[in-house]
């Protein structure tokens, strides 16, 4: 068996050699343009770059914490996922309670019940 500690160390490390390189190409495809040129495809390419090393940053971070960090990082995804989907869809006056039952009681709790490991009641 192999120690957990360093293969999401190791991991942690490729993920970063990765973004190393593909910030380095982003950046050499921003200087063969030039200074006067503009490309929209390679400002997205790194826009999206950027947004990988603040993802990686964030799960790395939240390994450091262990199991209370993965699980507080996943419930922050899931509220945001959660709020984004509900700003999509149609909503009345009176979902009012319903909306702030799910957000503020059933998410939270259902991830407490994750963090406690209670498989079989918040699955």
């Amino acid at each position: 068996m192999t120690n957990t500690t360093a293969d999401l160390g190791w991991l942690l490390a490729g993920l970063a050699a990765l973004l190393v390189l593909a910030s380095a190409i982003g950046y050499g495809l921003r200087l063969r343009l030039g200074p006067d040129r503009q490309s929209s495809v390679v400002d997205n390419l790194n826009a999206r770059i950027a947004a990988w090393w603040v993802m990686v940053a964030l799960m790395g971070l939240a390994l450091l914490f262990g199991r209370t960090g993965v699980v507080v990082l996943f419930a922050l995804c899931s509220f945001a996922a959660l709020r984004e989907f509900v700003t999509l869809m149609r909503t009345r006056r009176g979902d009012h309670h319903a909306l702030v039952a799910i957000f503020f009681v059933v998410l939270p709790v259902q991830y407490i019940l994750v963090w406690l490991d209670w498989y079989g009641l918040y699955s």
